[in-house]
């Protein structure tokens, strides 16, 4: 009778209770939870490889995170001067690059970071990306399994159809490899954590490395500080500088999407955007 009772309430569950023989849904839900401050300032060594938008090479960055959805990451030049600046303030999002005097920007942050990930990722899930805890809080989890003592493995799914493979490490609840995917297979995101630093209650990245196949993008933090904040700086906007070139960068993600699509590796920016074929 009690076997029965077992077996009956299990086959109840909701979304986030596929069966295994531990409880994926309530890890899940620890590691979503899990403590992390809401405003952060980070200072980071970045190697970017960055082709399209013209800019490669290893130099310093600054981060800073203010959820809900707000966030600057800048890249500096190894004087100090800054290279590119990318904000968004929960709604708006745009990106700067300094030495192309280019700013890309958009009044649709939500909808352009799904773009841009075939609709796995939001802005909060970038947030959690970069700072290390579980993202896809909103998706459904299609199954789940233990890889070794450590290590677990959850699939999850996208409204729009996509996919995520997350690697958690279950003593402490930490992201360790991320892998997405959009509706038609193909990765849209990546970013592969090497290990964690405490800071303060909360466990923070050292070192992750990010990719972002559809702008043939990839970022390598190697993070050394993390500061919690308790004033948050009005920072989160980066307004087109005069005389700048300007793009807009939903339909920026979009030609990239169809490129992609089409197997075209475009080699700059102006290839990209078509601006080669006015010339």
């Amino acid at each position: 009778m009690t076997a029965l009772l077992f077996l009956l309430l299990a086959s109840c569950g909701g979304k986030r209770a596929p069966t295994a023989s531990w409880d994926a849904g309530s890890v899940a839900e620890a590691a979503w939870e899990r403590e992390v401050p809401f405003a952060l300032k980070a200072g980071y060594t970045i190697s970017v490889d960055a082709p399209t938008l013209g800019v490669s090479g290893s130099t310093r960055g600054a981060l800073l995170v203010h959820r809900p959805g707000r966030f600057r990451l800048e890249i500096f030049s190894p004087l100090g001067s800054p290279l590119i600046y990318v904000a968004s303030d929960g709604k708006a999002a745009s990106l700067y690059l300094f030495s192309q005097n280019t700013w890309m920007g958009t009044d649709k942050a939500e909808e352009t970071l799904r773009e841009l990930t075939g609709g796995a990722a939001g802005l909060e899930d970038l947030i959690s990306v970069m700072v290390g805890q579980l993202p896809f809080a909103d998706a459904d989890i299609l199954s789940a399994e233990r890889k070794d003592k450590e290590t677990l493995q959850y699939i999850f799914g996208t409204p729009q159809g996509g996919r995520a493979e997350v690697s958690l490490r279950e003593k402490d609840l930490t992201t360790q490899k991320l892998n997405a995917y959009d509706e038609s297979g193909k990765n849209v995101l990546s970013a592969d954590y090497t290990d964690y630093m405490k800071v303060g209650k909360s466990r923070l990245p050292e070192e992750v490395v990010m990719t972002i196949p559809g702008v043939n993008l990839t970022l390598e933090l190697s993070f050394d500080t993390w500061d919690e904040l308790g004033i948050i700086p009005d920072s989160f906007e980066v307004p087109a500088p005069p005389r700048s070139k300007q793009i807009d960068l939903l339909v920026l993600l979009q030609k990239a999407r169809e490129a992609r699509e089409e197997g075209v590796q475009p080699a700059s920016l102006d290839e990209l955007m078509g601006e080669d074929d006015k010339k």
